[in-house]
């Protein structure tokens, strides 16, 4: 009888192809507060995923998203990759509340997308930087509408340094960030 074929996992390739200098500093050519969004991403089993990309989209300081339209590398994007213990830092400005396309208000937040080895397919959401009943009229916040899960989308503000967001993400199990198809 013939041996099964081990299973194979994607990855991890990111630091090698991936991965460009300064990163974690999301660049804007306007002003804004500079925060910085840090924490760490686990696995189902509560393990720090040592080698996810991870990756966001945001808009500037007064709500509007940048183009990078000229070819270069688009403002409000930032990309690195988790350390050892599964820590990401991704320094940027704090986003303004937007208008979407239908008239509704979004709440400050950075959209997200978690490449990990084993996932054939980034995992996207978005982290809110604002409590809980500042965000509830948010379209995300209430299509989610069960207020527990609702917090593993909200980054905790450092009681130490305000200027310092802490947002760790849990892929599955309990505590598990929510997670949104496209």
């Amino acid at each position: 009888m013939p041996k099964p074929t081990p299973s194979q996992t994607v990855g991890p390739f990111f630091a090698r192809e991936l991965l460009w200098k300064d990163g974690g500093g999301v660049l804007f050519p306007g002003r804004g507060d500079r925060i910085t969004l840090t924490g760490r991403v686990f696995d189902g089993n509560g393990a720090p995923i040592y080698d996810a990309l991870f990756e966001t989209w945001q808009a500037d300081a007064v709500g509007k998203f940048p183009s990078g339209d000229d070819g270069s590398r688009p403002y409000g994007y930032g990309r690195v990759s988790t350390d050892s213990d599964g820590r990401y830092a991704v320094e940027t400005v704090m986003p303004g509340s937007f208008t979407g396309p239908g008239g509704e208000r979004y709440a400050p937040q950075i959209s997200v997308a978690i490449f990990a080895r084993g996932l054939l397919k980034g995992l996207r959401t978005r982290v809110f930087l604002a409590p809980l009943e500042l965000i509830k009229d948010d379209p995300l916040a209430r299509a989610i509408g069960d207020p527990d899960r609702l917090r593993t989308l909200i980054a905790a503000r450092d009681a130490g340094d305000p200027k310092i967001y802490r947002w760790d993400v849990r892929l599955r199990g309990a505590g598990e960030a929510v997670f949104i198809e496209f």
